[in-house]
């Protein structure tokens, strides 16, 4: 149960969330994220708490690295890395690692790389989405376990850009649009992609362990693609809530969703600014 909860507040989780704290605006035509250098600083920080019904389960921690160089373009490393702890690491073995490659001068994710422990097993699933590499609407992915040779999961693609759920993360700190604007995407959160719409539900204020903060409230709903770009037949719509501060900051602040288990959040917990050269003023 624990990987699962852990998995869907990453992206999204089974029910709705609570009524729009602004009033119903009518939606825009579906449009895209913008283009542009991604909001992040080297050096960057963020760590967070995954709870069901108030009680802690995990760690949830961002990091922003170097500049470096990916198929011939210059990208800045993002890192998450999602750990079970107290009494929830000794019925999951959750310890695993989500690292992007984003392009610095339109945001854009170039590389995806998970290293995970697969469900009830001490195996390692590691995937890489070679995005640079996109051909039409083929995305090569390659996947394997612990240390077999890599097998190839090619993966069709609708939409002009595709995601993953660092990159994406990123990009709707920098995403600024009136109430009611609404974007369709697809996202990569491990080897599998997502059909994701973000709508934008306007100004709010969140009480977290860094103090109440005006934030910008984004309403999503998700859905499970499979290999030839269809929706998942198994796979239900999910609903989820994410908030970003509303200052020059934009640090995500929580994500909330109804599961079959119950209430779950990801919650901020500590936040470093970093100590480097900010790619987007």
């Amino acid at each position: 149960m624990l990987r699962s909860l852990v998995l869907v507040s990453l992206l999204a989780a089974c029910g709705s969330h609570a009524a729009d704290p602004v009033a119903a605006h009518p939606t825009p035509p579906a449009t895209r994220l913008p283009d542009g250098p991604p909001l992040v600083t080297p050096g960057e920080r963020m760590s967070y708490k995954l709870a069901l019904q108030g009680v802690d389960l995990a760690t949830f921690d961002v990091g922003v690295g170097e500049v470096t160089d990916v198929a011939g373009k210059r990208a800045i490393v993002v890192q998450s890395h999602a750990k079970a702890i107290g009494f929830a690491k000794m019925v999951a073995n959750v310890d695993d690692t989500f690292t992007s490659w984003i392009d610095v001068t339109n945001g854009r994710p170039l590389r995806w790389a998970t290293d995970e422990f697969a469900t009830k097993s001490t195996d390692k699933e590691r995937t890489e989405a070679r995005l640079a590499e996109r051909v039409g609407d083929r995305v090569p992915i390659d996947f394997h376990l612990n240390d077999e040779p890599p097998k190839p999961e090619p993966q069709k693609v609708t939409q002009p850009d595709v995601w993953d759920y660092n990159a994406f993360l990123v990009a709707l700190r920098s995403w600024e649009a009136p109430a009611g604007t609404k974007i369709v995407a697809e996202v990569l959160r491990s080897r599998y992609l997502w059909h994701v719409e973000m709508t934008v539900r306007g100004k709010d204020k969140l009480v977290t362990e860094l103090g109440e903060l005006p934030a910008l409230r984004f309403d999503g709903h998700t859905y499970k693609l499979s290999r030839d770009g269809s929706r998942a037949p198994d796979d239900n719509e999910r609903a989820f809530t994410v908030w970003i501060s509303d200052d020059d900051g934009r640090v995500p602040l929580k994500t909330t969703a109804t599961t079959d288990y119950g209430d779950i959040t990801m919650e901020i917990v500590d936040y470093q600014p970093g100590s480097g050269q900010r790619l987007r003023n």
